[in-house]
């Protein structure tokens, strides 16, 4: 499925009066405006609301990079609204070439629009406002196609997965997103081989989207292969390799929350949930730049050296950068935090 062209409302809305005044008519643009608590509010998946979303997110992106009106924060979650609800529109069908009109209807009406206007500066207050609300919570679930990142902001001095993706096979268990508190972390993944394997390097592989306009979409389950995967040959891909090994003891299973008997509360029997030995690595944070520049459905990839050879896991990029953003925001419960 693939978004229809948006007929621009803008121009309509934002145009100027003979006397340079904005058109009142902006307020019917307002009342559905979604603004920074977009980012908590699943993106709803019908072609014509994405394409309505995802103009009216750039717009304001745009006209608030212009005039700075809002917060740093504000500003964070403003734009991962923007990127959340474009990632939406990529997984349903679309692509880039077909959002551009929708983009530069925004881009060309955030330009022309007044800083002070009162619309503008009434929807951006209440965006700042209701950041205050979205700060508040302490997780975030954000599925994909194929896999999901969950993002965590609770206890933000204790070192934990604040932005993980899972995938778990009979092969091996993978953890990879940003590890530690929420102030100091790191980009690293958990690695878990059934055979044993011990890998004693690690690299993480991104397209290069200036080699490769296009990544390859996999529908091969995830799970750990011997042969590199489709579309990361060295040319074309971009390599971090990691800084640093560490042997650890540590969950590779997303937690289940389990009575004293080990059922769940959907009433399947879990069991104990108890650590395994892996391994952690850590790469440059340079490499989210990288990723901040692919398309949601394609993968990044990890290859361990092993003894026996080099092995690979696949992650789906998703809604990484959005995840990230929710993650970044200030603590409203530490002190000259408030936002």
């Amino acid at each position: 499925m693939s978004i229809p062209k948006v007929r621009s409302t803008f121009h309509a809305t934002f145009g100027h009066e003979a006397n340079g005044g904005p058109i009142s008519g902006v307020k019917r643009l307002f009342a559905i405006l979604a603004a920074a608590t977009a980012l908590a509010t699943p993106v709803v998946a019908q072609a014509d609301t994405l394409g309505a979303q995802i103009e009216r997110r750039y717009f304001f992106v745009q006209v608030n990079d212009r005039c700075h009106l809002l917060t740093g924060p504000a500003t964070t979650a403003l734009k991962a609204g923007y990127v959340q609800a474009r990632n939406a529109a990529l997984r349903a069908g679309a692509d880039m070439n077909t959002l551009a009109p929708v983009l530069d209807n925004a881009r060309s009406a955030a330009a022309a629009v007044a800083c002070d206007a009162p619309q503008v500066t009434s929807a951006l207050a209440e965006a700042q406002d209701a950041l205050r609300t979205y700060q508040v919570q302490m997780r975030q679930d954000l599925p994909g196609n194929r896999a999901r990142w969950t993002a965590t902001r609770s206890d933000q001095d204790t070192a934990e997965w604040r932005l993980v993706q899972y995938q778990n096979s009979a092969d091996a268990d993978f953890a990879f997103g940003l590890y530690g508190s929420l102030t100091q972390n790191s980009l690293s993944v958990n690695a878990h081989f059934a055979d044993g394997a011990h890998p004693y390097a690690a690299r993480l592989l991104v397209r290069n989207p200036d080699v490769w306009s296009t990544g390859v979409i996999h529908a091969a389950a995830y799970q750990p292969t011997r042969q590199r995967p489709l579309g990361f040959g060295d040319f074309a891909t971009t390599g971090f390799p990691a800084y640093g090994e560490t042997d650890i003891s540590t969950l590779m299973k997303p937690a289940v929350k389990v009575n004293f008997a080990g059922f769940a509360l959907g009433g399947h029997y879990v069991g104990a949930q108890t650590p395994v030995d892996a391994q952690r690595f850590d790469f440059p944070k340079t490499a989210i730049l990288a990723m901040a520049r692919l398309d949601p459905r394609e993968d990044i990839v990890i290859e361990f050296d092993c003894d026996d050879g080099p092995r690979y896991a696949r992650f789906e990029v998703g809604d990484f950068i959005p995840g990230m953003a929710f993650v970044s925001l200030p603590s409203p419960y530490t002190h000259g935090n408030a936002g």
